[in-house]
């Protein structure tokens, strides 16, 4: 008697044939195709998202993308600058003017001797017309216009570092005037000083000038 007798109505489980085997080669072709399409999707989404990222650090950094905005920003006082900065060389309105640093530095001066000028007789006096006569002085107005220009001015604007140019810079400058000039250049007198006189790298040497120099080298 065989097992199918004892057990009539036991179903017997046939082989199935109609679902496709793994080793099917047009199931694998298949699988493929879903996978590269789930990667190309996966990948479009990474892009998205690196883009997105890189929007808001951009945003963080008060980057907006829009180049004469940041070039708006570039020359924006910051808030504690009450009074309208002096206009420089750097400004983008000015950029295309030809302007050298030198400009910067005159407009500073003035600006500086219409707001740090203190009581007649104390230590807050102003910059004499002559500076430039006095290299030394010359070098010390040129980092204390470009030092306040970083501390308030642009991206580079910090209330700590302008705080510590008046604390510290503007005093220590106001100190050194009467190292470089004499008393009476104070007063509009000029009187050499010190070091002589020397052209500075802005300014085109006269053909005499330029001889001179070339007798000497």
């Amino acid at each position: 008697m065989s097992e199918d007798d004892i057990t009539p109505n036991r179903r017997r489980r046939e082989p199935a044939t109609d679902e496709p085997s793994e080793h099917d080669p047009a199931n694998t072709e298949e699988l493929d195709k879903q996978l590269s399409a789930i990667t190309e999707v996966v990948g479009g989404l990474a892009k998205k998202v690196n883009s997105l990222r890189e929007r808001i650090d951009a945003l963080e950094n008060g980057d907006t993308g829009d180049e004469d905005e940041q070039d708006d920003k570039h020359d924006r006082p910051a808030a504690w600058v009450v009074f309208t900065p002096p206009a420089a060389a750097e400004d983008r309105q000015h950029r295309k003017d030809g302007h050298s640093p030198n400009w910067t530095l005159d407009n500073f001066v003035a600006w500086y001797n219409a707001t740090y000028v203190g009581l007649a007789g104390g230590p807050a006096t102003p910059i004499p017309e002559c500076w430039r006569q006095h290299p030394g002085l010359a070098m010390e107005v040129a980092t204390l216009a470009y030092s306040w220009r970083r501390a308030n001015v642009g991206a580079t604007a910090n209330v700590r570092d302008a705080q510590y140019w008046h604390h510290t810079w503007r005093p220590g400058f106001a100190a050194r005037l009467n190292e470089w000039t004499h008393a009476h250049c104070i007063d509009g007198r000029h009187r050499p000083a010190g070091a002589s006189v020397r052209p500075d790298r802005f300014t085109q040497a006269t053909s005499e000038e330029a001889h001179v120099r070339k007798e000497a080298s």
